[in-house]
């Protein structure tokens, strides 16, 4: 009689299917890769998850498709992608375009070997790619997952390739048939599928898979790394359009839509959050230029960011008179935000995490990268403090040279006075001269106090909203809403005050970039979003200093006077910022730009082990000398029998604990398969196992084996009483231990 019980297998059928839904899961994972990246793609990879999901749910859809599409696939994949590049200066969209195309071909269509090949080929393309151009967390998440469906949708394509002597090529008119695999339901596959796991293997795997993840990662942490976007110079086949606006110009309205938007644009980290009493304002760009639409940064100030490029890594900056706020600032930029670098206010150095090509205008406080990044972008500020004044002697310069009759002054570098000016035409000149004498009253006002006298003007005559009902008529759109008395949104009241500064004869501009955010609870890190993107206004106050001033309802009108503390005015202790706060780990110890945190890390997890053992070792020292002192003191009876009593209740306790759990075990198992667990059976091949290796207790044992055998294989009729046999076998190895007595 046979004394194994083969575990069920899964037929080819079964394992064909199996194959299709682990080929359509790595296909959505590598196709959802590309959400990470910035380019014109995510339309196309929304459709092909649909229909990969329909193919996976349904796999006798494939079937009816007419076998003409199917031959026309290929070829119409090629005139697209022909016609993508012809129309499209950037190459990699394209590359990435057409992979998720064969993706999509490959993922719904019948597969045998070589096209199972094809799929993880190009979904690896997809991951590598996206791995490149992307830090993100959830990026390793879904890394994961392809890893573990790749290893795991190889294994069954080797296993069937092993059985399977049919072509290992799917031909054209075979997708006209359904396959025999294809007709089944899923119900009955998952539950054939659970009934032929074995559990153990697959905690097994999952613990092994853990490990090296693990390893790999704290490996990753120790190997000095490089940056691999420069590596494949992947930055010059893509440009990025930055999502927020803060571009060489922004219109009106292009950083109110960022209001709407809730997702986190960086992460400033601070040593010294405690000191930080004013509301920062993170200044990314200066516009000198007015338009009709908004405002833009002017030709000359491009040209002074372009001569002044260079590839560097640190950046001196002004020296503070007065003590430094928040310590040490660390930048984490988000990609798409600007090639602009958000500056909160002078600083002493400022360090990039690799050398790079940088553009930097220390006279109007600008710094940036030559193009917008394609990852997280990583500096860090030292020695800052807040609201300072930006220092401008050429201007200063060039408007005395004006005021005393040099003519040629008007065309002094960067300073073309025209860019000075507002809204040209007699209707918007005159509405502006009338608005700037209802302000002043008559009255010869500096910059500050009008600046001052015009903010609480528009702030009584406009409120604030999230959209702007402009007037119809000739003159520009912020000469009607100056003269009307609409709601309207930052933009237009940072250019009112432009607008009304320049008429008055003070030279000012706009602003754009961040201000205020939120202290992360869990990380103490500032959180800022897209929607605190904001605009204000630096006027120049004829002494050689551009001032801040944000005439925006709600906000300090100089900003620069005292305000809650920003730790203490916000705090976000909402789930998503605890998830957030995991990125910011991973900002910090894997992908910072220097690697002294993670020397610091390693050090310190060192450090933590040796404390804990010799903590633990002590501990262990000292319970041993209290036991060796205890063994060693007076004993009579009554310790004697405290100590038996204790040591009996111990054992006690162990044995009902053991027994507990495993009667447990067993109900747990027979509820789980009521059909293929049974205790008599498993305590009978248990005893089975006990009398099989020697031959003196199978000798001794030989009439119970057969009962024995019967428990365990046979059918329950034929049972004999389990209790006596079970006594039999015990006392049959008991004989058989002790031997022959003579």
């Amino acid at each position: 009689m046979s004394t194994a019980s083969p575990r069920p297998q899964l037929s080819l059928d079964e394992l064909r299917r199996l194959k299709w839904l682990l080929g359509g899961v790595l296909a959505l994972v590598s196709l959802w890769t590309v959400f990470f990246l910035d380019v014109e793609a995510l339309g196309l990879v929304a459709v092909a998850s649909g229909l990969i999901l329909a193919a996976m749910v349904w796999p006798q859809l494939p079937s009816r498709i007419p076998a003409w599409l199917w031959r026309l696939a290929v070829p119409a994949i090629i005139v697209a992608v022909a016609a993508d590049f012809y129309f499209s200066a950037e190459t990699l969209p394209v590359l990435i375009r057409l992979a998720v195309l064969l993706v999509l071909y490959r993922a719904v269509a019948y597969r045998r070997k070589r096209e199972d090949l094809q799929l993880i080929v190009l979904g690896m393309f997809l991951v590598v790619v996206g791995g490149v151009l992307t830090v993100s967390l959830e990026f390793a998440f879904l890394l994961l997952v392809f890893t573990g469906c790749a290893l795991g949708f190889l294994f069954v394509v080797t296993i069937i390739d092993m059985v399977d002597s049919g072509p290992k090529v799917m031909r054209p008119e075979e997708m006209r048939e359904v396959p025999a695999w294809a007709r089944g339901s899923w119900p009955k596959i998952f539950a054939r599928l659970r009934r032929i796991m074995d559990w153990r293997m697959i905690a097994l795997a999952g613990v092994l898979f853990a490990g090296v993840v693990g390893v790999s990662a704290l490996l990753f942490m120790l190997i000095p790394r490089f940056e691999i976007g420069s590596s494949f110079f992947l930055d010059k086949y893509i440009t990025r359009k930055s999502r927020t606006g803060f571009t060489e110009t922004v219109r009106f309205g292009d950083v109110t839509e960022l209001v709407r938007d809730q997702s986190v644009a960086m992460r400033v980290d601070l040593t010294d959050t405690a000191s930080l009493s004013t509301l920062p304002y993170f200044r990314l760009i200066v516009l000198d230029e007015y338009t009709p639409q908004g405002f833009k940064m002017s030709v000359g100030l491009k040209s002074e960011l372009l001569r002044a490029e260079r590839v560097a890594q640190v950046l001196r900056g002004q020296r503070t008179a007065r003590e430094a706020v928040g310590g040490q600032w660390t930048f984490y930029l988000e990609p798409g935000v600007s090639r602009f670098l958000p500056l909160p206010g002078s600083y002493t150095a400022l360090r990039l995490r690799d050398p790079a090509p940088v553009q930097e205008n220390r006279g109007n406080r600008l710094v940036a990268l030559r193009s917008e990044s394609m990852a997280m972008t990583a500096f860090q500020l030292e020695g800052v403090e807040l609201a300072t004044p930006v220092s401008d002697l050429a201007l200063l310069r060039v408007l005395r040279e004006h005021r005393a009759g040099d003519l040629r002054a008007k065309d002094s570098g960067r300073y073309l006075l025209g860019n000075l000016n507002g809204p040209t035409g007699v209707e918007n000149e005159a509405a502006l001269t009338r608005l700037v004498g209802e302000i002043t009253g008559g009255a010869a006002l500096d910059a500050r106090a009008f600046a001052e006298r015009a903010t609480a003007w528009m702030q009584a005559r406009h409120a604030y909203a999230l959209s702007a009902n402009i007037p119809r008529g000739e003159a520009d759109d912020i000469v009607r809403w100056l003269q009307s008395n609409e709601p309207a949104f930052c933009e237009f009241f940072a250019g009112g005050l432009a607008v009304l500064s320049r008429a008055a004869g003070h030279p000012a501009r706009l602003v754009a970039g961040f201000r205020g955010g939120a202290l992360n609870a869990f990380e103490n890190y500032i959180m800022v979003r897209n929607s605190d993107a904001h605009a204000w206004v630096e006027i120049f106050d004829g002494e050689g200093n551009w001032i801040r001033l944000d005439p925006t309802p709600g906000s300090e009108a100089l900003g620069n006077t005292n305000a809650t503390t920003v730790a203490r005015q916000e705090q976000d202790s909402s789930w998503s910022a605890r998830f957030d706060s995991l990125r910011v780990i991973w900002y910090r110890r894997v992908v910072n730009f220097d690697t002294r945190q993670q020397v610091e890390l390693v050090d310190s997890v060192r450090s933590f082990a040796t404390v804990t053992g010799d903590a633990l070792r002590a501990r262990m020292e000292a319970m041993a000398t209290r036991l060796k002192a205890w063994l060693a003191g007076p004993w009579d009876f009554g310790r004697f029998r405290r100590t038996v009593g204790a040591l009996a209740l111990v054992g006690a306790l162990g044995w009902l604990v053991i027994r507990g759990g495993r009667f447990a075990w067993q109900r747990w198992r027979g509820w789980r398969a009521p059909g293929e667990f049974d205790p008599v059976r498993r305590e009978a091949g248990r005893w089975l196992r006990a009398l099989g290796p020697s031959e003196a207790l199978r000798h001794a044992a030989a009439g119970v084996v057969d009962d024995l055998q019967r428990l365990r294989y046979g059918r329950r009729e034929s049972w004999p009483e389990p209790a006596g046999v079970f006594k039999r076998a015990r006392r049959a190895r008991r004989e058989a231990t002790r031997g022959p007595t003579d």
